[in-house]
């Protein structure tokens, strides 16, 4: 067989399970079809024989009863049939530091617990696949935006961070995805001249439904790469959105995307504050107005209210003016306002903003070396940050809802 023959070669992995939940999420999330398949054994661990072996699989998960020392032993045969080849992914209900450490004995790829999220279960296979081709695996990361008053360009922030880390991303093979959560009053396909394709309706009352198959349907997909949720604009149905439908979309974006850029709406919704504490980087965007700082500063003790120390939201201030400006506000004021919340400041660039906006294309299609991306790259690339993801170091998987489940627990 050829190397271009292994390259087109679909990757495949067996579920071996009775679990008709586990089932149907699988199935779902990666289908049967394509350059991964998945395929069902439904069948309990002893059960399974010789077709493990015989399949030629890129990957194994097995659910099993980890309090069951007979299951522990089917373990120890499908191991010894597969070889040290297989990637082999155990599932259960419960796991003692007893079974954890027979586990490691085994050298099993990983395991997860039940009740099991989407995102990981996804992630998870996507580790010991992308592993086999010594390829690194790394947490997704969530950057949400939130304006502090209208007007500000918050929309304009987010979606231009979005480009910047698909830019970077590009470079060290992953993914970006922006998710406009301004469910009826979002702008985010209009700036980027995208048509919006997120039918909220269609999930609204069966979040589970939301699977691999219907978000590629859902997403909007840029001429740059980066993928975009966004909803049409309903303008009068002003209403909110039960928070389960929102960690059901973010959890699942996070199993297919590295980085996630969120516009979040000004008001205050029931799924806000979980938002905010899945997010790894909050930026509460203003502009050089005292009003705009004002606000900014209400909405950071209002996070800090709801999330404590959990949330360590940070201000960028869009529009920055730093000519000293006798009768109003000055660069010096803002910084000594923002008493150390400063994030950074954009500078004022109105005609470039103007134009892309007009004309639905990022700021670097009009000028690459705008002062606007520049100002912004470095908030959001530090040295050190561009250090550790060209790292081949691999961090640990963490989905929305696992990372939210973790900061609860602090």
């Amino acid at each position: 067989m050829t190397s271009s023959d292994n390259q087109t070669k679909p990757r495949k992995t067996l579920l071996v399970s009775r679990d008709g939940e586990l089932i149907k999420m699988a199935r779902g999330a990666i289908g049967s079809s394509g350059a991964h398949q998945i395929i069902i054994a439904e069948k309990s661990i002893s059960e399974v024989g010789a077709e493990v072996r015989d399949g030629q699989f890129d990957a194994l998960v097995i659910d099993m009863d980890a309090t069951a020392v007979g299951d522990f032993e089917h373990l120890q045969k499908i191991k010894r049939m597969t070889g040290p080849s297989t990637a082999v992914i155990v599932i259960s209900q419960n796991f003692s530091p007893a079974a954890a450490r027979i586990l490691i004995q085994l050298k099993v790829t990983d395991f997860l617990i039940k009740p099991l999220a989407t995102s990981d279960f996804v992630r998870s296979i996507n580790n010991v696949l992308k592993n086999s081709s010594d390829e690194a695996q790394v947490e997704p990361q969530f950057l949400s935006f939130m304006g502090a008053s209208g007007g500000v360009g918050n929309t304009v922030l987010a979606l231009e961070a979005a480009a910047i880390l698909n830019r970077f991303g590009h470079r060290i093979g992953r993914s970006t995805c922006v998710v406009d959560l301004n469910f009826q009053l979002g702008s985010c396909a209009e700036y980027l001249d995208l048509e919006p394709r997120f039918d909220i309706n269609e999930i609204e009352n069966a979040p589970e439904r939301l699977d691999r198959q219907l978000l590629d349907v859902m997403l909007a997909r840029h001429k740059s790469g980066l993928s975009l949720i966004a909803a049409p604009n309903k303008p009068s149905d002003m209403r909110s959105f039960k928070p389960a439908l929102v960690i059901r979309l973010l959890d699942l974006v996070s199993a297919y995307f590295d980085y996630v850029v969120i516009d979040l709406p000004r008001s205050w919704f029931p799924w806000t504050e979980t938002v905010l504490m899945g997010s790894n980087r909050v930026f509460i965007t203003a502009d050089m107005t005292v009003p705009s700082i004002r606000h900014a500063r209400r909405v950071i003790e209002a996070i800090a209210e709801k999330g404590g120390k959990q949330i360590q939201p940070k201000v960028i201030v869009n529009r920055m003016d730093n000519r000293k400006n006798v009768a109003g506000l000055n660069a010096g004021d803002v910084t000594a306002a923002l008493e150390g919340q400063l994030a950074g400041t954009i500078p004022n660039n109105y005609m470039l903003v103007r134009e892309a906006v007009d004309r639905g294309v990022q700021l670097g299609d009009i000028d690459p070396s705008n002062n606007v991306s520049a100002a912004l790259s470095a908030i959001l690339l530090s040295d050190s940050e561009e250090a550790a993801a060209q790292s081949d170091a691999k961090s640990s998987l963490l989905s929305f809802g696992r990372k939210l489940l973790g900061r609860k627990a602090a």
